[in-house]
């Protein structure tokens, strides 16, 4: 990243900050679905807003979410996350959501366990979160139904283990189906419905957002939040200036060694100059006493 394109991510920081800072929205908990592209955030959010036939969030075969998208219900907000991973701009709106996010639900699609780019993103939550992170990540590992019970288990095993080392923390991990309660929805069998998973989860987010409401720690916590990144934003441009500084010296160095050097022979030339000036003088008053 150049200078230019430093500074003008600096400003969209600063711009991005300050719109938080005047955020006048609703009080009640906002729960972001947030994870690599293709994961079925936007599928999980249509079963926990009860949308599974008539969707609210968008979904496709190709990756359809390019802007933060909400939706308020009784107990909480949910907003929706573009994927990360494939497409910078994509990228930038999902951390806007994570940013205003009280609660993350980290969606995780199989086969396999964690890969660096979504352990990067646990880290990332870490540090957004700090010392409440256990409270405020949800992992959910979806599409159950792509695997078998055992192969499950071990995956789920496997993306615990790893949550614990880089949240720092045991997060709450729930495995679902959409497919499984979409189904079970639309042909009206509650069997269905619970086995997808979506029930207890659904449950435990509800739980977990009014004691959020109940608690002054929320507005604490999103007024903490707030400090800490316009101090990152004050250390970033500190950086940032530095970097300026230490470029214009790079830069003026040569010049200054040419000049110094300039300066070096100037003097030398003028001591010269007094010295033969010198001589000539005392030549002179030998010749004016003769």
């Amino acid at each position: 990243m150049d200078q230019t394109q430093l500074i003008e991510a600096l400003e969209a920081e600063y711009q991005q900050l300050s719109r938080q800072r005047n955020d006048t929205s609703p009080s009640k908990p906002r729960i972001a679905a947030w994870g690599l592209v293709k994961a079925g955030k936007s599928s999980l959010l249509n079963m926990l807003s009860g949308h599974a036939s008539d969707e609210y969030f968008e979904t496709g075969v190709i990756r359809t979410t390019r802007a933060n998208q909400a939706l308020e219900l009784a107990d909480y907000v949910l907003v929706d996350t573009p994927g990360l991973g494939i497409d910078k701009d994509d990228s930038q709106q999902a951390n806007e959501g994570l940013d205003v996010a009280d609660i993350v639900l980290f969606v995780h699609a199989p086969p396999g366990e964690l890969d660096q780019e979504e352990v990067a993103l646990l880290e990332q939550l870490r540090n957004t979160f700090g010392e409440d992170v256990s409270e405020r990540v949800v992992l959910v590992i979806s599409q159950l139904d792509k695997l078998q019970d055992a192969d499950l288990a071990e995956v789920q095993k496997e993306i615990e283990r790893q949550a614990q080392i880089w949240l720092g923390a045991q997060s709450k991990c729930f495995v679902i189906s959409n497919t499984r309660f979409k189904s079970g929805v639309e042909k009206n069998k509650e069997g269905l419905c619970i086995k997808s998973g979506i029930p207890p989860l659904a449950q435990y987010l509800q739980t977990l957002s009014k004691n959020l409401t109940r608690s002054p720690s929320l507005e604490e916590a999103r007024k903490k939040r707030l400090e800490r990144r316009a101090l990152e934003l004050c250390e970033h441009i500190d950086a940032a200036i530095a970097q300026e500084t230490k470029l214009i010296e790079q830069v003026a160095q040569p010049y200054v060694m040419k000049a110094k050097a300039f300066v070096e022979l100037i003097d030398g030339a003028r001591r010269t100059f007094e010295a033969h000036t010198s001589d000539m003088r005392k030549t002179r008053e030998k010749l004016d006493s003769l």
